[in-house]
């Protein structure tokens, strides 16, 4: 039962690290996404000819097109409208664990537990087949 034991521990340990490792690099890709989105709008902001030719009246064409369709001036929040734009990190990471756990029960309330005990039998049996081999 040793080498069931040590084999299969050192495979969730192996596996869980390579997952973190994904996930982490998931998450510096979609910062890195957001960061040069934002670099992107501001670059064109710039290039547009409100931008360069008309800056002293850019910030009242912005603002005339941030009130279009707006009745209250409470729901042109310019800040808060950013905000909901570009999720932070830890709001990504909740997110991402919320759909592997939702993910994970359903897998769960789905299993039928006869099959899984005939499968761990099926591989008990082969596993000590391939030992008593050696």
């Amino acid at each position: 039962m040793g080498f069931a034991a040590g084999f299969f521990g050192g495979f969730a340990l192996t596996s869980s690290i390579l997952y973190l490792s994904v996930q982490v690099h998931r998450a510096n890709r979609l910062q890195q996404q957001a960061m040069i989105r934002e670099q992107t709008e501001i670059l064109n902001a710039l290039a547009s000819p409100a931008g360069t030719y008309y800056r002293k009246f850019a910030h009242l064409q912005s603002e005339a097109d941030s009130w279009k369709g707006k009745k209250y001036k409470e729901d042109n929040d310019v800040d808060d409208m950013s905000k909901r734009r570009r999720p932070s990190r830890q709001a990504l990471l909740k997110h991402q664990w919320n759909k592997e756990a939702e993910s994970l029960t359903r897998k769960a309330l789905a299993v039928r537990w006869e099959d899984v005990r005939g499968t761990a039998a099926e591989g008990y049996k082969a596993i000590t087949r391939l030992v008593k081999k050696e």
